[in-house]
């Protein structure tokens, strides 16, 4: 009888750590998905005035993964998001230390409709004589409210990097979705 009272809270420790497991599987599932759009992915940052050619880039910069994570209220009609999105930039080699704001955004869809788009930025900074550098940022509580039919899982979280057009047609001809 002892024995069995000595294991009473193995076994209830492992019985609460196999619910959380489960719930947080469930519960990840249940969110809305988060995406790195591949249009929009890399920016390459040409020095100002430069042409789009690889010898003027400073650097560039990748959104290299996302990772998100929700809490839904029980009838799972709200829920507040957050995603952690994981950069690395590249650049020549140099002496020079250098750090760079850098713009992205974060944009709720639901189908093919933008439902809202926040813009943030991270900071990125090589050291001196560094040709990779990579930064982490957490985008936290994205509410979003289900229309009356959807649950969250019928959204995303759509992550990526502002573009002008120059960059756009230099990553479609040279980058990894060259046409």
């Amino acid at each position: 009888m002892k024995a069995a009272l000595r294991l009473l809270p193995m076994v209830l420790l492992a019985a609460v750590v196999a619910d959380c497991s489960a719930n947080r599987g469930h519960k990840e599932a249940f969110c809305p998905g988060s995406v790195v759009l591949a249009d929009v992915a890399r920016q390459p940052m040409f020095r100002q005035g430069a042409a789009a050619d690889p010898s003027n880039i400073v650097y560039t910069m990748e959104i290299v993964g996302v990772e998100g994570s929700c809490d839904y209220d029980k009838k799972g009609r709200d829920a507040d998001a957050s995603v952690d999105v994981h950069f690395r930039a590249t650049r020549a080699p140099t002496g020079e230390q250098a750090v760079y704001n850098v713009p992205y955004f974060v944009a709720v869809t639901q189908a093919d409709r933008i439902i809202n788009r926040q813009n943030f930025t991270v900071q990125i900074a090589f050291a001196p004589g560094a040709s990779v550098a990579e930064a982490t940022d957490t985008v936290p509580d994205t509410h979003i409210h289900t229309e009356q039919d959807k649950k969250p899982y019928d959204y995303q979280l759509v992550v990526g990097l502002p573009l002008t057009k120059q960059q756009l047609d230099y990553n479609r001809t040279m980058g990894r979705y060259a046409q």
